[in-house]
């Protein structure tokens, strides 16, 4: 197994950065670092250097699916066998890669076709630990990992941070690079699990990984707060995905429901609010015309 880890940048904190590649740069056999025209580039140049990092350097956000993509095609080029992709802020413990190739192998071993496998992250925002995620007839299942010690099957997992063999690239497809951002893996997972392969989390490989910027209380749950662009993307991804054949009846209402609520709440809670009630309301419009691609004006 070669592994190439492959993260996406945009407008980074260094020093943070820096912390991501050191905890990665071990426990991989090679490292690229895919850049969307972040204006601190000079200085990713430098920490990519140091960590012996190749830099994929693109004028312009083209996106996380696009960036991803390109490391994957570098990966292929170059020989190596898996991914692992990683965001700009995700950092892993020591030994995490090597949980998830022995547990991808025993997997594999067991004849279980496997889409990708990721860690249990913690969410340094909420303090809590991820689920796994299950449709169970009209509703969507969360499944605590705190009592397991064996992969645990998820509809989607979290692209940072999780392993992907090329092979299941080559049979699924690559990431949808018009959602540009926001459930792009989510996608990706949803495509595989129609294809016949199952998402995995490994209860005992941790990464610490934040999820916005805050967290606003909607009843009993913490909802990660991002940047009003944000909003728009998710909202119109979200509805656009459950239209799609290839998502299951449970996760169509989800999202359907989820984005009523982002449409209750964000305008409420967080900052920006009238700014966040044009944006998601602009994301349903252009997800009802199937309107894609990069937010322009």
């Amino acid at each position: 197994m070669r592994i190439l880890a492959v993260a996406v940048t945009y407008n980074p904190e260094i020093a943070l950065l820096a912390q991501v590649l050191e905890s990665v740069s071990p426990q991989v056999q090679g490292l690229v670092i895919v850049d969307n025209g972040s204006t601190n580039a000079g200085e990713i140049r430098h920490v990519a250097t140091r960590y012996n990092g190749q830099l994929i350097e693109i004028e312009g956000n083209i996106g996380i699916a696009a960036a991803q993509n390109k490391g994957i095609a570098r990966a292929r080029d170059d020989g190596f066998t898996h991914v692992l992709l990683l965001d700009q802020d995700t950092v892993l413990a020591s030994g995490m890669v090597r949980d998830l190739a022995d547990n991808l192998a025993a997997l594999t071993h067991r004849s279980e076709r496997v889409a990708a496998i990721g860690p249990a992250y913690f969410e340094l925002n909420s303090r809590r630990q991820t689920r796994a995620y299950r449709a169970d007839g009209l509703r969507v299942s969360r499944l605590s990992l705190a009592a397991e010690t064996r992969p645990i099957a998820s509809d989607f997992i979290i692209a940072s941070g999780s392993l992907v063999p090329l092979s299941v690239l080559e049979a699924v497809g690559s990431f949808k690079e018009d959602l540009f951002i926001d459930l792009v893996d989510v996608e990706w997972c949803f495509r595989a699990r129609a294809a016949g392969y199952r998402s995995y989390l490994s209860p005992t490989a941790a990464v610490e990984h934040r999820l916005g910027s805050g967290t606003v209380r909607v009843g009993s749950r913490e909802v990660a707060v991002h940047v009003p662009v944000r909003n728009y993307y998710w909202v119109r991804n979200a509805l656009w995905l459950a239209r799609q054949p290839y998502t299951p009846l449970a996760w169509r209402l989800y999202f359907i429901s989820r984005s009523l609520a982002f449409l209750a709440t964000y305008p409420v809670l967080a900052d920006k609010r009238a700014l966040r009630l044009r944006l998601i309301l602009r994301g349903i419009r252009d997800s009802l015309a199937s309107r894609l691609g990069p937010l322009n004006g």
